[in-house]
C-alpha cells in the first residue's frame, strides 16, 4: 500500500509569497554579509547544521545538527533536555550510520558551550568544534569512538528555504565542497565532496508543524539537489520543492509535479526521548517536473535503517536510490531528515 500524503491543503503562491519572500529571493549570490550570530534579541533560538551526503559505508552520510535554544515549534523542542531554561539549552547531534551511544548530546549554553556571538567559534563541551567565517570553516572533533577533521570551503550558491514576513523565522544553505578525514575506532577515512553549510534564526513563536521531511542527493561532483516537504495542521501544505544547484549555476526552485510516496514504512512505530510517536519511511519514492512540464528528477529510495535521533525532533539517516535526473540515470547513497507527528 502506498502512501502520498493525500488530502493536503494547497494555499494559492500569491498568498503563501506574501507569508514567506523565500520564492521571490532565489538564484541569487549569497550576501558574505549575512548574519549567522548566536541567540540575540528576538531571536531566542538559531541553528547551524553541516550534512555530508553519498559517504561510503559504514558511514552513509554524516551531519551536525546543532540547535541553540530551544524553540516553540513541538515538532522540534527537546523539552526533555531543560534544565533550566530553554534559551539556556542547545543540543547537538553528530550523526552517521555507525551510531556511536554518544551521538547526541544536550548542553548548558552557560557552562558548557563557548559561542563568539558573530558565530565564529562554537564550541559544544568536548564533542564538537566549528569555527571560521563564510567562505571558509573548519569543524573538528576528538577522543570519541567516531571523530573527524574537515575543512568546508562555501560557494555563493544558496538555497532559502523561509523567509517568512517581518523576520519570524529564517532558513538558508549554502552549497559547500569539503575534505579531511573520518576517524572510526582509530582507522582513519579520507573523504570529499558536496556539502551543505546551513543556518536558521526564529523568534520564540510556535508553528503548527505536523510533517517533515528535508534531503540531499549528490548528482554527481558538481551538482546538488535538495528536496524539501513541510505539512502544517489539517495537512496544509507549508512547502513542497525541489532546489537544484551547481558549482556553476545558481539553479532554481521546482515545484510542479512534486509528489513524495511511501511504499512502505518501518514495522514499528517510534516513542522519541519526548513522547512524540513517529513512523520512519523504509521505500519511499518522489520525482518533479521542471519548467516544461517534463520530470526532472526521479527518484526510488529503500532506507539504509540508520537513523539517529536527534534532527531537532526527529530523525536523519540515509538511503539508496536509483532513479533519474534528466532522463539520464543516477543511483547512490541520498540524505534524509524526517518528522511526522500524524496520527495516521
Amino acid at each position: 500500500m502506498a502512501f502520498p500524503f493525500s488530502g493536503q491543503i494547497q494555499l494559492p503562491h500569491k498568498l503563501m509569497n506574501l507569508i514567506d519572500h523565500s520564492r521571490l529571493n532565489h538564484s541569487q549570490p549569497f550576501d558574505p554579509d549575512t548574519e549567522v550570530h548566536t541567540p540575540r534579541g528576538k531571536y531566542t533560538c538559531v541553528h547551524y547544521g553541516m550534512m555530508f551526503p553519498n559517504l561510503s559505508a559504514p558511514f552513509n552520510f554524516l551531519n551536525f545538527l546543532i540547535v541553540v535554544g530551544q524553540p516553540k515549534i513541538k515538532l522540534f523542542k527537546n523539552t526533555h533536555l531543560i534544565k533550566t531554561s530553554a534559551i539556556n539549552t542547545a543540543n547537538v547531534l553528530v550523526g552517521t550510520a555507525v551510531g556511536t551511544p554518544d551521538h547526541f548530546n544536550g548542553y548548558s549554553v552557560q557552562h558548557d558551550c563557548e559561542l563568539i556571538s558573530n558565530g565564529s567559534l562554537l564550541r559544544f563541551a568536548n564533542d564538537i568544534l566549528i569555527e571560521g567565517k563564510y567562505p571558509l570553516f573548519h569543524a573538528k572533533r576528538e577522543g570519541h569512538d567516531f571523530n573527524f577533521d574537515l575543512k568546508i570551503e562555501a560557494t555563493d550558491k544558496v538555497a532559502n528555504f523561509v523567509e517568512l514576513v517581518g523576520g519570524m523565522y529564517q532558513h538558508w544553505s549554502l552549497l559547500c565542497q569539503y575534505e579531511g578525514f573520518l576517524d572510526y575506532k582509530g582507522k582513519k577515512t579520507k573523504v570529499q565532496g558536496l556539502c551543505t553549510y546551513e543556518y536558521a534564526r526564529g523568534i520564540n513563536v510556535n508553528l503548527p508543524m505536523q510533517f517533515f521531511t528535508y534531503q540531499i542527493i549528490n548528482i554527481d561532483e558538481n551538482t546538488q539537489v535538495l528536496l524539501v516537504e513541510v505539512l502544517g495542521s489539517l495537512n496544509s501544505v507549508i512547502q513542497k520543492r525541489v532546489y537544484l544547484r551547481s558549482l556553476d549555476d545558481y539553479g532554481d526552485i521546482y515545484e510542479e509535479g512534486f509528489n513524495l510516496t511511501v511504499q512502505e514504512f518501518e514495522p514499528n512505530r517510534l516513542t522519541t526521548p519526548n513522547g512524540l510517536s513517529m513512523r520512519l519511511p523504509q521505500q519511499f519514492s518522489w520525482t518533479v517536473n521542471d519548467n516544461h512540464g517534463v520530470p526532472l528528477i526521479t527518484i526510488e529510495g529503500r532506507s539504509n535503517q540508520d537513523f539517529q535521533y536527534g534532527m531537532a525532533g526527529g530523525y536523519a539517516g540515509s538511503y539508496q536510490y536509483q532513479g533519474t535526473f534528466k532522463g539520464k540515470a543516477i543511483e547512490g547513497t541520498g540524505y534524509i531528515e524526517w518528522l511526522d507527528i500524524r496520527e495516521s
